[in-house]
């Protein structure tokens, strides 16, 4: 595969596909970097960012050599442009037109450090926090002064176009190449735009990608065998994390493990926000990125943003149009499927809020109630879904909404933050084969089928009569909702595909627990 062509892929395509598509070669093909030569065989992993409008090619071209009359053709499927044209000779191209399809592919946002294919187990975790701020920040279109994305040529007799959508992620294999694009130079007074020259890749195969950990069947009975046991050691981990807090643990651990499913409309189930409050005003801030560092370390991809006047008034969070260079740019807020976005409120100062800035609030506000974000198309905003799981940090009851809130309680033997943070960082860098598997567990756990048996549906329906009748004013059926899921939850990250009634006597327990913590 290593001397592989577009040539040599077009004369030989069924036979090329047999060894791509054998055992374990797929992953033999070279990740793309800068320094792999135009032409060559490339994998690439990244985020749909944005979807063009398709283009039209010749299926074929010849060359005619003036001077011998010799003549060559050549099919021009996974070739952007005619190359290594010599003197005397011209092109020909042929009458039949063919589309292909441009994506606009970024790396994927948030994605930690342990999830992509480079060992940093001995890295600090404060720096890994601070290097994943300043990667993501160059993906903002106010700070971008150079761009990572690159334009991945889909071409439809290979691939089902009708499948791509936007925050999706693909990995691709194809054929590294070059092109020139329009860019919007950042300006948004003044409509302009800079050429540019960046990568493509002509995809002969592309896979889209539910979840970034490689996983199979093997692997994932195994986890859910073990399911039980490995939710006693993350919650022993979070309380520890929580400064010995171990309701709010099983609150987080929820948190982590939650994925939406059954989506109708604006109706969400399994969509659980979380904030979690009273957190001492005088450990706030460092407490709070500690947190969110360990967050980092156990879940795929994350995002952790300081919920300030400043931040809000001049960060770019919404995806907008830019009709000059007819693109879409990136926003904050442009996230794939279950990237885990973390909102600290702890530094929060009063101030006014500019127009750019309620635009940011209101969007945040619409991912954590309705899991959308209307992106900004200039003259109207066009809705997209997203399934992005917010854990809102606060002094106080937080100024955004969420599902489920809870009030933090420290153990006064955990007063000492830096020592409490970096003793389970220890135990976690100590227990690697454990820690393996938290991670694969808090990625795959909710995915499992979950199933409501008859006889304990009724047996719900009778309790939230009761409920109602006790207490009309303060029982909705909000809070029947977040009774079912918290129960579902619950089962699910104990190994148990089933509702019964010991699950749902658990679920109605904790949330009196937190209740009562709560007032």
């Amino acid at each position: 595969m290593d001397t592989w062509t577009a040539d040599i892929w077009n004369d030989n395509e069924d036979e090329c596909k047999k060894t791509l598509n054998g055992p374990g070669n797929w992953e033999k093909v070279p990740l793309f970097d800068n320094k792999i030569a135009l032409g060559s065989f490339v994998r690439f992993k990244g985020m749909i960012q944005d979807m063009l409008n398709p283009e039209y090619y010749s299926s074929s071209f010849k060359i005619i050599n003036s001077e011998n009359e010799e003549l060559i053709s050549r099919k021009a499927k996974y070739h952007g442009s005619t190359k290594n044209i010599q003197p005397g000779e011209e092109v020909i191209f042929g009458d039949t037109l063919m589309e292909r399809q441009i994506i606009a592919c970024i790396p994927i946002p948030g994605l930690n450090e342990w999830a992509k294919d480079i060992s940093n187990t001995d890295q600090n975790v404060e720096a890994q926090l601070e290097d994943n701020m300043n990667k993501r920040i160059r993906l903002d279109p106010a700070c971008q002064n150079y761009s990572k994305e690159i334009f991945i040529f889909v071409y439809p007799e290979d691939i089902d176009t009708d499948e791509l959508k936007v925050n999706q992620i693909v990995e691709v294999v194809g054929f590294l190449d070059r092109r020139t694009v329009q860019e919007d130079d950042g300006n948004l007074q003044e409509q302009s735009s800079i050429v540019k020259e960046t990568y493509c890749i002509h995809a002969v195969q592309l896979k889209l990608l539910k979840s970034i950990i490689s996983d199979n069947e093997e692997m994932n009975n195994s986890i859910w065998n073990e399911a039980s046991n490995i939710h006693a050691e993350l919650k022993l981990v979070l309380t520890q994390a929580l400064l010995g807090d171990s309701l709010v643990a099983d609150y987080l651990l929820f948190y982590l493990i939650s994925t939406s499913y059954n989506r109708q409309h604006n109706l969400v189930p399994g969509k659980f926000s979380l904030n979690i409050r009273g957190i001492p005003e005088n450990i706030g801030k460092n407490y709070t990125k500690h947190l969110y560092s360990l967050i980092s370390y156990l879940v795929v991809k994350s995002e952790y943003l300081p919920i300030q006047i400043h931040t809000l008034n001049n960060m770019d969070m919404i995806p907008r149009k830019c009709y000059t260079s007819n693109r879409l740019l990136n926003g904050f807020l442009q996230l794939s499927d279950r990237t885990h976005l973390v909102l600290d409120e702890t530094d929060l100062q009063p101030g006014n809020l500019d127009q750019k800035g309620m635009l940011n609030f209101e969007a945040l506000k619409n991912i954590i109630s309705n899991q959308q974000m209307k992106y900004d198309f200039t003259y109207y905003g066009m809705d997209y879904e997203t399934q992005i799981p917010v854990l809102t940090l606060s002094i106080g009851k937080s100024i955004l909404p969420f599902d489920v809130d809870i009030v933090l309680k420290p153990d006064p033997s955990c007063s000492n933050i830096e020592e409490t943070m970096n003793s389970v960082h220890d135990y976690l860098k100590s227990q690697l084969h454990l820690l393996d598997k938290l991670r694969k567990y808090i990625a795959i756990i909710s995915t499992f089928p979950f199933t409501y048996d008859e006889s304990i549906l009724k047996v719900i329906e009778n309790d939230y009569v009761e409920m109602r009748k006790s207490d009309p004013k303060n029982v909705s059926g909000d809070d029947l909702h977040r009774f079912m899921m918290i129960s579902r939850l619950i089962a699910l990250s104990s190994g148990k595909n089933e509702f019964n009634i010991e699950i749902w006597e658990s679920g109605k327990s904790l949330e009196k627990q937190r209740n009562l913590r709560n007032k």
